[in-house]
């Protein structure tokens, strides 16, 4: 049996949470049904950062807003969407990409672009050959 001090927490331990580099990873098939499984992750790793409701929501938009430009690249079963998080104190970084079939590319000039350009203005986007990816990225703010 652990000696348990205050909070629970094993003898000498801090209640403070120290954050190294902290990303993950998940891969979903390229389709619309997915898009969601990516926003969940999207909420909970703001949570984590401690960004605002308001920033939270505007991260899962961003997600679909990207989502939407990704995945009209993609037109044959077995392509995968892949969503990169890195968390930090300060907030969260989301890459969004995926292979595109040949001769694919984003379109800059429909709803999809002017909304995620609108909740991060400094929104990347880098086309590799087929390799596309698009991060957003979401700061917390200090009042």
């Amino acid at each position: 049996m652990t000696n348990t001090g205050p909070k629970g927490l094993p003898e000498g331990a801090s209640a403070d949470v120290s954050w190294p580099p902290n990303s993950t990873v998940i891969t979903v098939p390229a389709h619309p049904d997915f898009v969601a499984s990516i926003r969940s992750v999207a909420r909970s790793a703001a949570v984590l950062a401690d960004l605002s409701l308001d920033d939270v929501e505007e991260l899962q938009i961003g997600v679909d807003e990207a989502a939407a430009l990704l995945l009209p690249l993609v037109d044959t079963e077995g392509t995968w969407l892949r969503a990169r998080f890195e968390i930090d104190p300060g907030g969260v970084v989301i890459t969004l990409d995926l292979v595109a079939r040949d001769g694919a590319r984003l379109d800059r000039s429909g709803l999809a672009w002017m909304m995620l350009t609108a909740i991060d203005p400094d929104v990347a986007v880098t086309e590799d050959g087929a390799f596309v990816a698009i991060t957003i990225v979401r700061r917390r703010t200090t009042t």
